[in-house]
Protein backbone atom coordinates (compact mmCIF):
# COMPACT_ATOMS: atom_id res chain seq x y z
CA UNK A 1 0.00 0.00 0.00
CA UNK A 2 1.43 3.38 -0.78
CA UNK A 3 2.89 6.21 1.86
CA UNK A 4 0.08 8.34 0.82
CA UNK A 5 -2.79 6.03 1.21
CA UNK A 6 -1.36 5.69 4.86
CA UNK A 7 -0.76 9.30 5.51
CA UNK A 8 -3.69 10.74 4.07
CA UNK A 9 -6.49 7.78 5.87
CA UNK A 10 -7.24 8.80 9.74
CA UNK A 11 -7.52 6.83 12.21
CA UNK A 12 -10.91 5.78 12.13
CA UNK A 13 -10.89 5.72 16.17
CA UNK A 14 -10.62 9.65 15.40
CA UNK A 15 -14.07 9.18 14.69
CA UNK A 16 -15.22 7.35 17.41
CA UNK A 17 -16.71 9.01 20.74
CA UNK A 18 -15.00 9.77 24.16
CA UNK A 19 -14.99 6.79 25.94
CA UNK A 20 -17.74 8.32 28.93
CA UNK A 21 -20.02 9.53 25.92
CA UNK A 22 -20.09 5.89 24.52
CA UNK A 23 -20.80 5.42 27.52
CA UNK A 24 -23.66 7.15 28.49
CA UNK A 25 -25.16 6.29 25.49
CA UNK A 26 -25.35 2.57 26.50
CA UNK A 27 -26.77 3.30 29.89
CA UNK A 28 -29.51 6.03 28.60
CA UNK A 29 -30.94 3.09 26.07
CA UNK A 30 -30.88 0.15 29.05
CA UNK A 31 -34.59 0.42 28.83
CA UNK A 32 -35.08 -1.91 25.83
CA UNK A 33 -36.89 -4.87 23.63
CA UNK A 34 -35.76 -7.60 22.16
CA UNK A 35 -33.61 -6.62 18.83
CA UNK A 36 -33.12 -9.81 16.41
CA UNK A 37 -28.90 -9.34 15.21
CA UNK A 38 -27.86 -7.97 12.21
CA UNK A 39 -24.12 -7.55 10.38
CA UNK A 40 -23.01 -4.14 10.50
CA UNK A 41 -20.53 -4.55 7.68
CA UNK A 42 -21.06 -5.94 4.36
CA UNK A 43 -19.65 -5.72 1.55
CA UNK A 44 -22.35 -3.96 -0.25
CA UNK A 45 -21.25 -0.91 1.73
CA UNK A 46 -17.99 -0.92 -0.41
CA UNK A 47 -20.03 -0.27 -3.10
CA UNK A 48 -20.73 3.36 -2.86
CA UNK A 49 -20.09 5.50 -0.12
CA UNK A 50 -22.31 8.36 -0.94
CA UNK A 51 -26.02 6.88 -1.64
CA UNK A 52 -28.45 9.94 -0.91
CA UNK A 53 -27.94 11.43 -4.67
CA UNK A 54 -29.82 8.36 -5.37
CA UNK A 55 -32.73 9.09 -3.51
CA UNK A 56 -35.68 11.16 -5.42
CA UNK A 57 -38.32 13.29 -4.84
CA UNK A 58 -40.60 10.74 -4.12
CA UNK A 59 -38.12 7.67 -2.46
CA UNK A 60 -39.54 8.12 0.84
CA UNK A 61 -43.17 8.65 0.17
CA UNK A 62 -42.79 5.54 -1.89
CA UNK A 63 -41.55 3.56 0.54
CA UNK A 64 -44.44 4.49 3.15
CA UNK A 65 -46.90 3.52 0.63
CA UNK A 66 -45.21 -0.12 0.15
CA UNK A 67 -45.02 -0.45 3.70
CA UNK A 68 -46.84 -3.08 5.84
CA UNK A 69 -50.63 -2.22 7.32
CA UNK A 70 -50.60 -2.21 10.85
CA UNK A 71 -53.15 -5.35 10.65
CA UNK A 72 -50.07 -7.12 9.03
CA UNK A 73 -47.62 -5.41 11.77
CA UNK A 74 -49.33 -6.61 14.70
CA UNK A 75 -49.63 -10.51 13.22
CA UNK A 76 -45.99 -10.90 12.81
CA UNK A 77 -44.83 -9.45 15.57
CA UNK A 78 -47.32 -11.65 17.48
CA UNK A 79 -46.23 -14.68 16.26
CA UNK A 80 -43.22 -17.04 16.88
CA UNK A 81 -43.24 -18.69 13.09
CA UNK A 82 -43.95 -16.77 10.25
CA UNK A 83 -42.94 -15.97 6.69
CA UNK A 84 -43.44 -12.26 5.09
CA UNK A 85 -42.36 -11.10 1.89
CA UNK A 86 -42.96 -7.41 -0.04
CA UNK A 87 -41.10 -6.71 -3.49
CA UNK A 88 -42.43 -3.42 -5.36
CA UNK A 89 -41.27 -1.36 -7.94
CA UNK A 90 -39.03 2.06 -7.22
CA UNK A 91 -38.22 2.81 -10.67
CA UNK A 92 -37.82 0.86 -14.28
CA UNK A 93 -34.72 -0.89 -13.15
CA UNK A 94 -34.92 -1.06 -8.99
CA UNK A 95 -36.96 -3.39 -6.83
CA UNK A 96 -37.91 -2.84 -3.23
CA UNK A 97 -37.63 -6.05 -1.38
CA UNK A 98 -38.74 -6.64 2.01
CA UNK A 99 -38.58 -9.95 3.58
CA UNK A 100 -38.48 -12.01 6.16
CA UNK A 101 -39.03 -15.29 8.22
CA UNK A 102 -38.58 -16.28 11.90
CA UNK A 103 -38.92 -19.67 13.52
CA UNK A 104 -38.47 -20.80 17.13
CA UNK A 105 -38.00 -24.27 18.92
CA UNK A 106 -37.80 -24.92 22.76
CA UNK A 107 -35.91 -28.09 22.46
CA UNK A 108 -35.85 -28.77 26.70
CA UNK A 109 -37.23 -26.90 29.23
CA UNK A 110 -34.15 -24.59 29.76
CA UNK A 111 -33.08 -24.57 25.55
CA UNK A 112 -34.81 -22.90 23.10
CA UNK A 113 -33.43 -22.15 19.47
CA UNK A 114 -34.60 -19.84 16.94
CA UNK A 115 -33.61 -18.95 13.49
CA UNK A 116 -33.85 -16.08 11.49
CA UNK A 117 -34.06 -14.74 8.04
CA UNK A 118 -33.61 -11.08 7.01
CA UNK A 119 -33.53 -9.43 3.63
CA UNK A 120 -33.50 -5.40 3.26
CA UNK A 121 -33.05 -4.52 -0.48
CA UNK A 122 -33.08 -0.70 -1.17
CA UNK A 123 -31.48 2.39 -3.00
CA UNK A 124 -29.60 3.09 -0.08
CA UNK A 125 -28.57 -0.41 1.66
CA UNK A 126 -29.05 -4.19 0.20
CA UNK A 127 -28.07 -6.78 2.57
CA UNK A 128 -29.24 -10.46 3.53
CA UNK A 129 -28.55 -12.54 7.10
CA UNK A 130 -29.82 -16.10 8.35
CA UNK A 131 -29.35 -15.78 11.86
CA UNK A 132 -29.04 -19.05 13.88
CA UNK A 133 -29.59 -18.08 18.10
CA UNK A 134 -29.64 -20.63 20.55
CA UNK A 135 -30.84 -19.37 24.23
CA UNK A 136 -30.13 -21.09 27.77
CA UNK A 137 -32.19 -20.33 30.97
CA UNK A 138 -29.84 -20.11 33.79
CA UNK A 139 -32.61 -19.21 36.50
CA UNK A 140 -33.40 -16.00 38.91
CA UNK A 141 -34.79 -14.62 35.38
CA UNK A 142 -31.64 -14.87 33.63
CA UNK A 143 -30.30 -16.59 30.33
CA UNK A 144 -27.32 -16.68 27.52
CA UNK A 145 -27.61 -16.75 24.26
CA UNK A 146 -24.95 -17.65 21.31
CA UNK A 147 -25.56 -15.90 17.62
CA UNK A 148 -24.46 -16.60 14.76
CA UNK A 149 -24.36 -16.68 10.75
CA UNK A 150 -22.57 -19.46 9.12
CA UNK A 151 -21.31 -18.51 5.63
CA UNK A 152 -19.52 -20.48 2.49
CA UNK A 153 -16.49 -18.37 3.24
CA UNK A 154 -15.43 -18.27 6.63
CA UNK A 155 -14.30 -14.72 5.77
CA UNK A 156 -17.82 -13.44 6.07
CA UNK A 157 -18.97 -15.27 9.17
CA UNK A 158 -20.55 -13.66 12.19
CA UNK A 159 -20.85 -14.94 15.75
CA UNK A 160 -21.90 -13.16 18.97
CA UNK A 161 -22.53 -14.02 22.74
CA UNK A 162 -25.77 -12.27 24.59
CA UNK A 163 -27.40 -12.26 28.11
CA UNK A 164 -30.92 -11.37 28.73
CA UNK A 165 -32.82 -11.10 32.48
CA UNK A 166 -36.62 -11.01 32.39
CA UNK A 167 -39.07 -10.17 35.07
CA UNK A 168 -41.85 -8.40 36.33
CA UNK A 169 -43.14 -7.27 32.59
CA UNK A 170 -39.94 -6.17 32.64
CA UNK A 171 -37.60 -7.62 29.70
CA UNK A 172 -33.55 -6.75 28.96
CA UNK A 173 -30.95 -7.59 26.59
CA UNK A 174 -27.61 -7.03 25.59
CA UNK A 175 -25.52 -8.94 23.32
CA UNK A 176 -21.94 -8.12 21.48
CA UNK A 177 -21.36 -9.40 17.77
CA UNK A 178 -18.05 -10.16 16.27
CA UNK A 179 -18.65 -9.47 12.19
CA UNK A 180 -16.88 -11.36 10.28
CA UNK A 181 -14.61 -12.59 12.71
CA UNK A 182 -12.12 -14.86 11.02
CA UNK A 183 -11.57 -12.62 8.33
CA UNK A 184 -7.70 -11.77 8.76
CA UNK A 185 -6.76 -15.31 9.63
CA UNK A 186 -8.89 -17.37 6.85
CA UNK A 187 -9.65 -14.77 4.48
CA UNK A 188 -9.78 -15.39 0.41
CA UNK A 189 -8.01 -11.95 -0.96
CA UNK A 190 -5.16 -9.47 0.47
CA UNK A 191 -7.92 -7.37 1.57
CA UNK A 192 -7.38 -6.86 5.79
CA UNK A 193 -9.24 -4.92 9.01
CA UNK A 194 -6.71 -2.97 10.85
CA UNK A 195 -9.83 -2.21 12.75
CA UNK A 196 -12.08 -5.03 13.15
CA UNK A 197 -16.18 -5.20 13.56
CA UNK A 198 -18.20 -4.95 16.78
CA UNK A 199 -21.90 -4.81 17.05
CA UNK A 200 -22.96 -4.05 20.72
CA UNK A 201 -27.07 -4.39 20.71
CA UNK A 202 -28.61 -3.09 23.92
CA UNK A 203 -32.87 -3.73 24.38
CA UNK A 204 -35.37 -3.37 26.86
CA UNK A 205 -39.23 -3.56 27.26
CA UNK A 206 -41.54 -2.72 29.85
CA UNK A 207 -45.34 -4.37 29.83
CA UNK A 208 -47.44 -1.28 31.30
CA UNK A 209 -51.65 -2.45 31.82
CA UNK A 210 -52.26 -2.95 28.06
CA UNK A 211 -49.62 -1.28 26.80
CA UNK A 212 -45.54 -1.57 26.03
CA UNK A 213 -42.93 0.87 25.43
CA UNK A 214 -39.62 -0.14 24.67
CA UNK A 215 -36.09 1.04 23.15
CA UNK A 216 -33.63 -0.12 21.24
CA UNK A 217 -30.26 0.35 20.23
CA UNK A 218 -27.62 -1.21 17.80
CA UNK A 219 -23.73 0.48 17.86
CA UNK A 220 -21.73 -0.21 15.47
CA UNK A 221 -17.72 0.17 16.17
CA UNK A 222 -15.58 1.88 14.20
CA UNK A 223 -14.06 -0.52 11.50
CA UNK A 224 -11.49 0.27 8.73
CA UNK A 225 -10.88 -2.02 6.09
CA UNK A 226 -7.28 -2.19 3.47
CA UNK A 227 -7.72 -2.90 0.25
CA UNK A 228 -4.28 -3.09 -1.18
CA UNK A 229 -5.14 -4.06 -4.55
CA UNK A 230 -7.27 -0.84 -5.32
CA UNK A 231 -5.02 1.03 -2.90
CA UNK A 232 -8.21 1.68 -0.73
CA UNK A 233 -8.94 1.93 2.51
CA UNK A 234 -12.42 2.12 3.70
CA UNK A 235 -13.53 2.92 7.08
CA UNK A 236 -17.37 2.91 8.62
CA UNK A 237 -19.10 3.26 12.13
CA UNK A 238 -22.69 3.25 13.11
CA UNK A 239 -25.34 4.36 15.61
CA UNK A 240 -28.82 3.29 15.72
CA UNK A 241 -31.44 4.24 18.76
CA UNK A 242 -35.14 4.01 18.70
CA UNK A 243 -37.89 4.17 21.72
CA UNK A 244 -41.29 3.82 21.19
CA UNK A 245 -44.76 3.03 23.00
CA UNK A 246 -48.11 0.90 21.84
CA UNK A 247 -50.97 1.09 23.66
CA UNK A 248 -54.29 -1.17 23.84
CA UNK A 249 -57.99 -0.32 23.40
CA UNK A 250 -59.92 0.46 20.81
CA UNK A 251 -57.36 2.72 19.02
CA UNK A 252 -54.05 0.60 19.78
CA UNK A 253 -52.19 3.91 19.31
CA UNK A 254 -48.49 3.57 18.17
CA UNK A 255 -45.25 6.04 18.36
CA UNK A 256 -42.17 5.01 17.58
CA UNK A 257 -38.53 7.55 17.46
CA UNK A 258 -35.55 6.29 15.67
CA UNK A 259 -31.94 8.25 14.94
CA UNK A 260 -29.29 6.76 13.16
CA UNK A 261 -25.46 8.21 12.49
CA UNK A 262 -23.62 6.68 9.97
CA UNK A 263 -19.94 7.70 8.71
CA UNK A 264 -17.98 5.90 5.61
CA UNK A 265 -14.68 7.28 4.95
CA UNK A 266 -13.89 5.95 1.56
CA UNK A 267 -10.56 7.14 0.25
CA UNK A 268 -7.94 6.05 -2.57
CA UNK A 269 -4.40 6.72 -2.94
CA UNK A 270 -3.49 6.53 -6.27
CA UNK A 271 -7.30 6.74 -7.90
CA UNK A 272 -8.64 9.44 -10.15
CA UNK A 273 -10.35 12.74 -8.39
CA UNK A 274 -13.19 12.42 -7.19
CA UNK A 275 -13.62 9.43 -6.26
CA UNK A 276 -12.32 9.59 -2.91
CA UNK A 277 -15.71 9.79 -0.63
CA UNK A 278 -15.86 11.01 3.52
CA UNK A 279 -20.23 10.68 3.83
CA UNK A 280 -21.57 11.22 6.89
CA UNK A 281 -25.15 11.37 7.63
CA UNK A 282 -27.71 12.13 10.59
CA UNK A 283 -31.42 10.83 10.08
CA UNK A 284 -34.16 11.23 12.28
CA UNK A 285 -37.98 10.01 12.25
CA UNK A 286 -41.26 9.84 14.13
CA UNK A 287 -44.13 7.66 13.32
CA UNK A 288 -47.66 8.01 15.30
CA UNK A 289 -50.26 5.65 14.27
CA UNK A 290 -53.66 4.63 15.21
CA UNK A 291 -55.65 1.20 14.62
CA UNK A 292 -59.62 2.00 14.79
CA UNK A 293 -61.69 -2.08 13.90
CA UNK A 294 -65.56 -1.57 13.42
CA UNK A 295 -66.53 -5.13 12.54
CA UNK A 296 -65.52 -5.69 8.59
CA UNK A 297 -63.85 -2.18 8.73
CA UNK A 298 -60.57 -1.04 9.90
CA UNK A 299 -59.10 2.41 9.93
CA UNK A 300 -55.08 3.46 10.12
CA UNK A 301 -54.85 7.10 10.25
CA UNK A 302 -50.57 8.27 10.69
CA UNK A 303 -48.42 10.86 10.73
CA UNK A 304 -44.41 10.47 10.05
CA UNK A 305 -42.17 13.56 10.04
CA UNK A 306 -38.53 12.73 8.61
CA UNK A 307 -35.07 15.05 8.64
CA UNK A 308 -32.00 13.84 7.26
CA UNK A 309 -28.69 15.98 6.95
CA UNK A 310 -25.91 14.51 4.91
CA UNK A 311 -22.33 15.65 3.98
CA UNK A 312 -20.31 13.95 1.00
CA UNK A 313 -16.65 15.38 0.66
CA UNK A 314 -13.69 14.75 -1.49
CA UNK A 315 -11.43 14.69 0.93
CA UNK A 316 -8.93 15.56 -1.81
CA UNK A 317 -10.29 17.96 -3.59
CA UNK A 318 -11.24 21.31 -1.82
CA UNK A 319 -14.66 22.13 -3.67
CA UNK A 320 -15.70 18.00 -4.44
CA UNK A 321 -18.33 18.19 -1.81
CA UNK A 322 -21.83 18.35 -1.54
CA UNK A 323 -24.59 18.99 1.77
CA UNK A 324 -27.77 17.64 1.62
CA UNK A 325 -30.58 18.34 4.17
CA UNK A 326 -33.88 17.08 3.64
CA UNK A 327 -37.54 17.32 5.75
CA UNK A 328 -40.50 15.52 4.77
CA UNK A 329 -43.94 15.62 6.51
CA UNK A 330 -46.48 12.68 5.41
CA UNK A 331 -49.51 12.27 6.56
CA UNK A 332 -51.39 9.40 5.74
CA UNK A 333 -55.06 7.26 6.22
CA UNK A 334 -55.57 3.43 5.26
CA UNK A 335 -58.66 2.12 4.83
CA UNK A 336 -59.37 -1.64 4.54
CA UNK A 337 -62.99 -3.27 4.23
CA UNK A 338 -63.84 -7.11 4.45
CA UNK A 339 -65.73 -7.38 1.44
CA UNK A 340 -66.10 -11.70 1.77
CA UNK A 341 -63.89 -13.81 3.82
CA UNK A 342 -61.43 -14.70 1.34
CA UNK A 343 -61.58 -10.86 -0.55
CA UNK A 344 -60.39 -7.38 2.17
CA UNK A 345 -59.70 -4.13 -0.15
CA UNK A 346 -57.84 -1.50 0.89
CA UNK A 347 -56.84 2.18 -0.33
CA UNK A 348 -54.71 4.29 1.03
CA UNK A 349 -54.17 7.84 0.16
CA UNK A 350 -50.40 9.20 1.28
CA UNK A 351 -48.63 12.68 1.11
CA UNK A 352 -45.85 14.42 1.52
CA UNK A 353 -44.87 17.65 2.09
CA UNK A 354 -40.88 19.76 3.03
CA UNK A 355 -38.07 20.63 1.62
CA UNK A 356 -34.51 19.16 -0.19
CA UNK A 357 -31.42 21.01 -0.83
CA UNK A 358 -28.21 20.02 -2.06
CA UNK A 359 -25.37 22.53 -1.67
CA UNK A 360 -22.41 22.45 -3.91
CA UNK A 361 -19.52 24.98 -2.94
CA UNK A 362 -21.71 28.33 -3.08
CA UNK A 363 -24.16 26.60 -5.78
CA UNK A 364 -27.99 25.96 -3.99
CA UNK A 365 -30.30 23.35 -5.40
CA UNK A 366 -33.59 23.44 -3.52
CA UNK A 367 -36.59 22.01 -4.54
CA UNK A 368 -39.59 21.48 -2.85
CA UNK A 369 -41.17 18.20 -1.98
CA UNK A 370 -45.21 17.94 -2.86
CA UNK A 371 -46.00 14.07 -3.84
CA UNK A 372 -49.63 13.00 -3.64
CA UNK A 373 -50.13 9.08 -4.30
CA UNK A 374 -53.14 6.89 -3.37
CA UNK A 375 -52.15 2.90 -2.55
CA UNK A 376 -55.02 0.29 -3.82
CA UNK A 377 -55.04 -2.91 -3.14
CA UNK A 378 -57.10 -6.15 -3.25
CA UNK A 379 -56.06 -8.60 -0.32
CA UNK A 380 -56.84 -12.74 -0.33
CA UNK A 381 -57.02 -14.19 3.04
CA UNK A 382 -57.14 -17.87 2.24
CA UNK A 383 -57.19 -18.56 5.62
CA UNK A 384 -56.50 -16.81 9.21
CA UNK A 385 -52.81 -17.07 8.79
CA UNK A 386 -52.32 -16.94 4.95
CA UNK A 387 -52.77 -13.63 2.33
CA UNK A 388 -51.76 -12.27 -0.43
CA UNK A 389 -52.45 -8.54 -1.24
CA UNK A 390 -51.64 -6.89 -4.47
CA UNK A 391 -51.09 -3.21 -4.35
CA UNK A 392 -51.12 0.00 -6.76
CA UNK A 393 -49.83 3.13 -6.26
CA UNK A 394 -51.77 6.01 -8.38
CA UNK A 395 -50.00 9.14 -9.02
CA UNK A 396 -52.50 11.69 -7.94
CA UNK A 397 -49.91 14.79 -8.53
CA UNK A 398 -48.66 14.54 -11.82
CA UNK A 399 -51.42 14.32 -14.57
CA UNK A 400 -51.34 12.15 -17.52
CA UNK A 401 -49.17 9.73 -14.94
CA UNK A 402 -51.38 7.65 -13.37
CA UNK A 403 -49.70 4.18 -13.19
CA UNK A 404 -46.73 4.39 -10.27
CA UNK A 405 -45.37 1.19 -9.29
CA UNK A 406 -46.95 -1.99 -8.16
CA UNK A 407 -46.46 -4.23 -4.63
CA UNK A 408 -46.57 -7.61 -3.86
CA UNK A 409 -46.91 -9.14 -0.49
CA UNK A 410 -47.80 -11.94 1.44
CA UNK A 411 -47.60 -13.44 4.81
CA UNK A 412 -47.66 -16.66 6.10
CA UNK A 413 -48.18 -17.93 9.72
CA UNK A 414 -47.60 -20.99 11.42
Amino acid sequence: MSGLLRESVPPVTALCYPWFVKRAVIFAVILLSALPARATFIRGLLERADTEALLDSEYFLDLRAFSWPRAWEDDWAASSGAYRVSGASLDCCDLYLDQGLKLSRRLSKRLEFRFRMEQRDDKDRRETHHWLELETDIGRGWSIEVVGEPTYRKEDADIGLGARWRGGGFEARARRLAVDFNFNSRGSTSERYTLKPYTDQLSASLEAGDGRVWTTAELDGATRREIPVENRSFGYRRERVAAGWSGGGDLAPRVAATYDREERLDRRATAAAGTSTDFRRRAAALEATVRVRREKTEWEPGLAVLRRSTRADDPFVASGGVTYLRWEVQPHLRWRRELSELVLLELSPFLSLGEDRARRTTQLLARRVVEAKTAAAVEFRFSPSAWIGLNANIDMDSPGKFWDGGNVRAMIRF
